[in-house]
């Protein structure tokens, strides 16, 4: 019976700080927003499908739209030891109370997308099919690290699809439309702290058991934008992406290491909600001169809904559920910046530069290094050139990190957490125009 509620005690605290996933979108695809950071109130490309899809009436003619990002990641970790820890870690402790820095050996993301739009009647209705990857990311450090038994290897992918409509109500005025379907997918890997609620587990599963967890889930999904010209010079967007409760459900597994007494492994299965919360955006932009574009927007993501994760766990004995505080908060990203285009030597360049501020929704006090999530600034800057029927794009974005001091974690084990962080990401493009529209 002791081995029995200690095996029940492994699999609650894997669970409880494993089996949860991001949601966590990186929202960089398009031209506009890579490059100068407002897109939402001039959605000029096909990248509007996922911005606002109502731009989409700017777009006459069969048109094929193509881009890919990547961010690299280049974060460091201190890690504080915690209660215990000195039993199985033997890495040394600076003067400050920390362990040696750690840096993931891979920390990257993609950022795909593939659309195709056209003009579908009498220069007011239009369409569009667009494949997309919102959020690839994923991050790997030693297996004999000190933060081994945070996270060894995981990753969080949701690729969509999606069919768009978009009207245009007046010369001024449109409003559009996506329906979707998201398949949210997550992977984790680590080593499991071996004391469980103050008791050694050790004596059953050795000092480095193995947890490996893996989910996945399709729900629909929907956005809805609007579009208007007020006045010259002047153009204004909007738009709103629905909620998404998924229920992520696949394996868990827990190896026992090669110094347990006995080999052996727990299997089951879990079934994790997981909630993509409501997205508003608003954006205008503003021609200063004929030749200078300026632009501004706001993000704001309804994160106050996610106060919880609930886990229901199959096949593990004495384990039927589990509940973990998250307490969200809401998060903003406000962001601007300057299109310069036809200029008397460059008739064909458009330059832009631009910035954003992005505040975190987690409280310090959740963040954990599987999931990690900060507020940030960003500088964006880009290019775009047309030639007849096509355009190409190249852009990059910096991210600096705010990574705060965490000395009051309540994740298994504690996160906390002191370090310094980036992210570059480099985006190309290109759009070809088949066929002239009306």
């Amino acid at each position: 019976m002791k081995y029995q509620r200690l095996g029940a005690a492994l699999a609650i605290v894997c669970l409880s700080s494993a089996a949860h996933a991001g949601g966590f979108g990186i929202p960089e695809m398009g031209t506009r927003r890579t490059g100068m950071a407002a897109i939402v109130g001039r959605p000029d490309e096909p990248a509007a499908v996922f911005q606002n899809p109502a731009g989409l009436t700017t777009m006459h003619g069969v048109r094929l739209y193509a881009s890919f990002g990547l961010a690299f990641v280049s974060t460091e970790f201190r890690l504080r030891p915690w209660q215990d820890s000195d039993r199985f870690l033997d890495d040394p402790v600076d003067s400050e109370g920390y362990y040696p820095a750690q840096k993931p050996t891979r920390a990257i993301g993609a950022i795909p997308m593939l659309v195709a739009t056209a003009d579908l009647w009498q220069g007011k209705l239009f369409g569009a099919f667009s494949l997309y990857v919102s959020n690839a990311t994923g991050a790997q450090f030693r297996r004999d690290a000190v933060t081994h038994y945070h996270l060894i290897d995981g990753y969080v992918v949701a690729p969509q699809a999606s069919i768009s409509l978009a009207y245009k109500l007046s010369p001024r005025l449109s409003v559009g439309g996506s329906l979707g379907v998201v398949n949210p997918r997550v992977h984790g890997q680590r080593f499991v702290f071996p004391i469980i609620n103050g008791m050694d587990a050790s004596v059953l599963v050795g000092t480095e058991p193995e947890l490996t967890l893996d989910g996945s889930d399709w729900r629909p999904t929907w956005n809805l934008g609007v579009f208007a010209a007020p006045v010259e010079g002047l153009t204004v967007g909007a738009s709103i992406t629905s909620r998404v409760n998924a229920n992520l459900q696949g394996p868990v597994v827990v190896q026992y290491s090669a110094d347990a007494p006995r080999p052996d492994r727990l299997e089951g299965r879990h079934s994790t909600e997981l909630m993509l919360p409501w997205t508003f955006l608003a954006g205008a932009n503003y021609d200063v001169t004929p030749r200078v574009e300026v632009g501004a927007e706001l993000r704001y993501w309804l994160y106050r809904q996610y106060d919880r994760q609930y886990t229901a766990v199959e096949n593990i004995f004495l384990v039927t559920e589990l509940e973990t505080v998250k307490d969200y908060h809401d998060s903003q990203q406000v962001s601007g910046g300057v299109r310069v285009h036809d200029l008397a030597r460059l008739p064909r360049v458009e330059l832009m530069l631009g910035t954003h501020y992005d505040r975190t929704p987690a409280p310090p006090r959740t963040v954990t290094l599987d999931q990690p999530t900060f507020s940030h600034i960003g500088l964006h800057s880009g290019l775009r050139w047309t030639r007849g029927r096509y355009r190409l794009s190249a852009t990059y974005i910096h991210y600096w990190y705010d990574i705060p001091r965490i000395e009051d974690s309540i994740t298994s084990p504690p996160s906390n957490i002191q370090g310094d962080g980036n992210n570059d990401i480099f985006s190309l493009s290109f759009e070809a125009t088949l066929t002239e529209g009306s």
